[in-house]
């Protein structure tokens, strides 16, 4: 087996703590310590763009995912305990959250609808003109800025959610935190029963299993104990 061999060299004037390749595309998105992210094309180093640290979103990044079709970057802060979904085409958010626990670990994937437990959910008819009322009609005095925002809103929800499949964001932080989010944005299952701070996790594409790596430390000075924790029909049991 050929060895691996250097191809280049690009020097930095911040250090890299977190790096992650685009799974679709010749990009790699960098997170250093001045809590800036940056995206790159991995061909010759290129910089895309660059997203300054910010007070109100936060300067610590802990944690980068890319979502499936690598069109949705997310990246996580501690100082804030927030989530930010950016836009890989500038450098803008497209959508932020608040989560309970500082993050250690992102998993970004797609759901396979045929093995899925939500395969009855796909085949299912859609009767909602029937089961539910008709909207009301826009009163007259609905502006024309009100009309512009909610247009802007709903261009940033079409670039989350656009024609992509089922995904799911995983979230892992300290204390046992794990959460998952449909589509990046849509809270679904909180699970529990977990001990430690998450290392890495990983879920299944018919989301009925989820892998876990923590570390439990009684003290700062005492020793670490990595552990293993895997649960099956996590979803199903969860958020069901």
């Amino acid at each position: 087996m050929p060895a691996f061999r250097q191809v280049g060299e690009k020097q930095l004037p911040q250090e890299v703590v977190f790096m992650a390749w685009s799974p679709k595309r010749d990009l790699i998105a960098l997170a250093n310590r001045a809590g800036e992210v940056l995206l790159h094309r991995l061909a010759n180093f290129q910089r895309v763009w660059s997203l300054p640290p910010n007070e109100n979103t936060g300067k610590e990044v802990t944690a980068l995912a890319w979502r499936p079709d690598g069109k949705i970057l997310a990246f996580g802060l501690t100082d804030t305990k927030r989530i930010i979904l950016c836009d890989v085409e500038k450098p803008e958010s497209l959508h932020s959250f608040s989560v309970d626990s500082s993050i250690t670990y992102m998993h970004w994937m797609e759901v396979t609808e045929e093995s899925s437990v939500l395969t009855s959910f796909y085949n299912a008819e859609d009767e909602s003109n029937l089961l539910l009322p008709k909207l009301p009609a826009l009163p007259k005095n609905y502006s024309t800025t009100a009309k512009i925002f909610s247009e802007e809103k709903s261009d940033e929800i079409m670039k989350l959610l656009g024609d992509v499949r089922l995904n799911a964001l995983v979230l892992g932080g300290s204390c046992g935190f794990i959460e998952i989010y449909a589509y990046g944005m849509f809270k679904i299952a909180t699970v529990t029963g977990v001990a430690g701070s998450c290392h890495g996790l990983c879920l299944s594409s018919d989301l009925k299993s989820l892998s876990v790596i923590t570390e439990i430390r009684d003290s700062s000075d005492s020793e670490a104990e990595i552990t293993y924790f895997q649960a099956s029909k996590v979803i199903l049991k969860c958020s069901l």
